[in-house]
């Protein structure tokens, strides 16, 4: 009766968190002022969301530093220490800045030299297509196909001037409005970008305290269960998020190294604009790649179309190799899920969330899927269901299976412990 006492009241827990978070997320997606009043407030703590992403982005290597700066305070002096610390925070955010600034110097030059080159050599491909048609036009059945040309082209030309006087000229007021209005979200962006710096080396010189600060928190709250529950679960996310971000990134840098070797060394046009492209692009789990491969492919078209197909071919492996080799060494089993369930992470959090959603939402679905996945096999256990549990993991993931060393008939699952059939089923 206690037992069933409890799942009521989880359940009713349950249904009344569900009630409230989808009502108050009608109300402010319905009532305006409450709309403008969460936009407002989440513009106040954008420099603190900035600071904290580049924080938690930097971490490591900022660490990276302070253990090799820490050899030279052999008397572990805390003066020193903390010296050490903020200038290891500096150089890492030394490191951020020359990163991007190099990513920078890579794109904004190639991609104005590419623009230019395509804009000079539009005369001439016009000129091209103009005596092939003109060539064309003397054969038996060109002379049709001529005319159904120049009638679509009269045709597009003729809805192209309607759409400008109609559409264009009356609303230019407001494209202007836009043009200016981006321009204002691009100095937000640098605003909060540079406060976020500011917030980030607070951050990082105490985040033991405040992941003190954070704990204490949590036990002042909730009974100890529950707590110790909450910080696992944290630590948890934090170890998918890092190991997959962080991975992903170092994985990203050598693929568009390899990118950027094969191309100088074939002398392939705008080589490295094309693989600062394909690298960053590489981040996005499953469509990155082929988002980086098609921009990359009409920049080396304008050059040469016989490079642009060996591109392609090259891409095509390069992407081979590093899901089948690179990526899973890099990442490991970082993300223990399938790639249906990644697939299907990428589409969700990528139609909420946009660009950022696809990166993040491999790694949060892996959370997200993990306390399912626990949840299922507790409540298994509850019921008395090891059997049931051993003979998924026997059929589905016998290597798994094999490290209990235990048969498929349950005799022996109920006899094992919690923390050796937890390290089965994982």
């Amino acid at each position: 009766m206690e037992k069933r006492k409890k799942y009521l009241e989880w359940l009713g827990f349950i249904a009344a968190a569900t009630f409230i978070i989808c009502f108050v997320g009608t109300i402010f997606f319905r009532i305006e002022p409450l709309r403008k009043g969460l936009r407002g407030f989440l513009h106040i703590l954008m420099p603190f969301i900035y600071g904290a992403v580049i924080a938690y982005l930097l971490k490591p290597v900022s660490l990276f530093f302070e253990k090799y700066l820490q050899k030279l305070n052999r008397n572990d002096n805390p003066k020193a220490a903390s010296i050490i610390r903020l200038v290891s925070i500096l150089l890492s955010l030394l490191f951020f800045l020359v990163v991007i600034t190099l990513l920078m110097v890579a794109v904004v030059p190639g991609m104005a030299s590419s623009i230019t080159t395509l804009v000079r050599s539009m005369n001439s491909y016009v000129n091209q297509f103009q005596e092939w048609l003109e060539g064309y036009a003397q054969t038996e059945y060109g002379k049709e196909i001529v005319a159904v040309l120049e009638q679509g082209l009269e045709t597009l030309t003729d809805r192209l001037q309607s759409w400008l006087k109609g559409d264009i000229l009356p609303n230019l007021t407001s494209y202007i409005t836009r043009v200016t209005d981006s321009f204002s979200v691009l100095f937000d962006i640098l605003k909060n970008f540079g406060l976020g710096m500011i917030v980030a080396v607070y951050l990082m010189i105490g985040w033991e305290k405040f992941g003190a600060q954070a704990k204490m928190i949590v036990y002042a709250m909730f009974p100890k269960k529950a707590a110790e529950w909450i910080q696992y679960e944290i630590h948890f996310t934090d170890r998918m998020f890092s190991g997959f971000i962080h991975g992903k990134i170092l994985d990203s840098a050598i693929v568009g190294i390899i990118c950027f070797i094969f191309t100088a060394f074939t002398g392939m046009p705008y080589a490295l604009l094309v693989s600062v492209i394909v690298g960053v692009t590489n981040i996005i789990p499953f469509f990155g790649p082929y988002m980086g491969m098609i921009p990359s492919a009409l920049l080396i078209l304008t050059s040469s179309p016989w490079k642009c197909l060996v591109f392609l071919v090259f891409i095509v492996i390069l992407q081979q190799i590093d899901g089948n080799v690179l990526g899973p060494r890099i990442l490991g089993e970082t993300v223990g899920i399938s790639s249906f369930w990644i697939l299907f992470s990428i589409l969700f959090f990528g139609s909420i969330w946009g660009l950022v959603g696809m990166i993040v939402g491999v790694p949060l679905f892996a959370v997200i899927y993990d306390l399912i996945s626990r949840g299922v096999r507790d409540l298994l256990r509850k019921r008395h269901q090891e059997a049931m549990l051993v003979k998924y993991t026997e059929r589905f993931y016998p290597e798994k299976a094999a490290v209990t060393g235990k048969g498929s008939g349950g005799k022996n699952a109920g006899k094992k412990s919690r923390a050796a059939q937890e390290r089965a089923d994982k």
